[in-house]
C-alpha cells in the first residue's frame, strides 16, 4: 500500500497544496482543468516506487492559492517555480496532461535549468501544433464550463442563477455513464466520481480563466524553446481519430523530443488506463 502524504508549502503568492509519495528524484504531476491532486489518485501510486512523486493542486484549483492576476500560463508556471523553491528543489522531472501540458511547457521553456525531463501528455486535440485548429478542438471542453453570465442585480439574484447553471454541470459529472449503465459498480467507481465532483466544486470559478489563458498561450512557440529531453505522449481515442496522429508532429518542432501513443478512453484515461500510461513513460523517465 502506497502512503500518500498531503501538505502545504508557503510561497509569495500563497499556499500550494500537494500530495506526495515515494522517494528519489522529484517528479511533478500537473493535471487537467479543473482537477487537483485527486486526478492522479490511481496514477501516482504506480509511479511512487520509482520517484518522489508530487501531485500538485495547481493555483486556482483544489486547495491551493488563487490564480495570479493577470492569469496567463507563464504566470501560473511561475507560481510552480515558487513552489519548487519552497520545497528546495533545484530541478525536477515534470508530467503534464491537457492543461498540465501547457503549464509544463511554460515551465520548461521559461526556466530551462529547472526541468530535467519532461512528459507532455494529452488527448489528441490537446497536442495539435496549429493554434487555430487546436483552439477550435478545445471549444467543446471549454463550453462545458462557460456558463451564461447574468447582469448584476442589487438583490444578488444573478448569483443564484449562475449557481443554478453550475449545478446543471455538476449533475452531469455526478451521474456519469459508468454509474448509470454499467452492469456492476464498485466502491472505487463511486470514489472516482466523488473525486471529480469535489474538484469541480473547488475549481469551477477558475475553469474559464484558465481556459482563456490556454487560448492566449503560444504553445507551439514555447515547445520550440524547450531544452529538456521530452516525451510527447498522445492519448488516442476513437472519437479523435479524425485529427490524425499529432504527437510526432509536435515532437518534430522540439529540439530533443520523441513521441509515443496509448489507446485510451476519452475523458477518463488517467483512471482507466493509468497502468498503460505509466508503462509508456517510465522507460523515458528512467533513461
Amino acid at each position: 500500500m502506497t502512503t500518500i502524504r498531503k501538505a502545504y508549502q508557503s510561497t509569495r503568492h500563497g499556499q500550494v497544496h500537494y500530495a506526495e509519495a515515494g522517494e528519489g528524484f522529484p517528479l511533478l504531476l500537473l493535471g487537467e482543468t479543473p482537477r487537483s491532486h485527486r486526478f492522479f489518485r490511481r496514477f501516482q501510486p504506480l509511479l511512487a516506487p520509482h520517484a518522489h512523486v508530487i501531485a500538485v493542486d495547481t493555483p486556482g484549483f483544489g486547495n491551493s492559492h488563487a490564480l495570479p492576476t493577470p492569469t496567463t500560463i507563464p504566470a501560473v508556471a511561475g507560481c510552480l517555480v515558487d513552489f519548487m523553491d519552497a520545497l528546495g528543489f533545484d530541478q525536477v522531472d515534470v508530467f503534464g496532461m491537457n492543461t498540465g501540458d501547457k503549464l509544463a511547457t511554460a515551465l520548461a521553456a521559461g526556466w530551462p535549468g529547472r526541468v530535467r525531463r519532461l512528459v507532455l501528455a494529452g488527448y489528441t486535440h490537446s497536442l495539435i501544433p496549429e493554434r487555430e485548429v487546436r483552439d477550435k478542438a478545445l471549444q467543446p471542453f471549454f463550453a462545458h464550463y462557460h456558463a451564461p453570465k447574468y447582469e448584476p442585480s442589487q438583490d444578488g439574484s444573478h448569483l443564484v442563477r449562475e449557481w443554478a447553471a453550475t449545478h446543471a454541470t455538476v449533475e452531469t459529472t455526478w451521474w456519469p455513464a459508468k454509474l448509470l449503465t454499467a452492469k456492476t459498480v464498485d466502491a472505487d467507481d463511486v470514489a472516482a466520481v466523488e473525486a471529480q465532483v469535489s474538484d469541480y466544486l473547488l475549481g469551477w470559478r477558475n475553469a474559464v480563466p484558465i481556459y482563456e489563458a490556454v487560448f492566449g498561450f503560444d504553445f507551439t512557440e514555447a515547445v520550440g524553446r524547450i531544452e529538456a529531453p521530452t516525451l510527447v505522449l498522445e492519448l488516442t481515442t476513437p472519437e479523435e481519430k479524425h485529427f490524425g496522429p499529432q504527437a510526432p508532429r509536435l515532437a518534430k518542432l522540439m529540439k530533443n523530443a520523441t513521441a509515443t501513443s496509448v489507446e485510451v478512453t476519452l475523458g477518463s484515461a488517467i483512471e482507466t488506463e493509468a497502468k498503460e500510461m505509466v508503462q509508456a513513460i517510465l522507460p523515458f523517465l528512467q533513461s
